[in-house]
């Protein structure tokens, strides 16, 4: 199994039913190709370090996924870059599962205790 994180910029103009949907279909995208999505934060809008596409602002995604082959990385790859909806987009492999945000917030607190 290999693990992915994506983060990926949607247009800024967009409102909260329309950035849902497009979270929606590229999660179905991953999911109809026999992977799995494990979560998905939505950071919002945030001013971007420089302009893409004449745009100033952004609508963050962060996703973690698990990718049965290694090889759908380049499809889905061809696959953002084929979607108007989507600015930019950044894709690493993570070394092992990713720890979700929950348990690392629960550490957290043990630690301050």
């Amino acid at each position: 199994m290999n693990y992915y994180e994506i983060l990926y910029i949607v247009n800024p103009n967009y409102g909260k039913e329309k950035i849902s949907e497009i979270i929606h279909g590229i999660n179905k995208h991953i999911e109809v190709k026999k992977h799995s999505v494990l979560d998905h934060n939505f950071w919002g809008k945030k001013q971007l370090a420089y302009n893409i596409n004449k745009e100033k602002y952004g609508n963050y995604v962060l996703l973690h996924t698990e990718f049965n082959d290694s090889n759908f990385v380049n499809d889905f790859k061809a696959f953002l870059n084929l979607n108007s909806e989507v600015l930019k987009y950044l894709i690493i492999k993570l070394d092992g599962k990713p720890i979700p945000k929950e348990k690392i917030e629960e550490s957290k607190e043990k630690e301050d205790k």
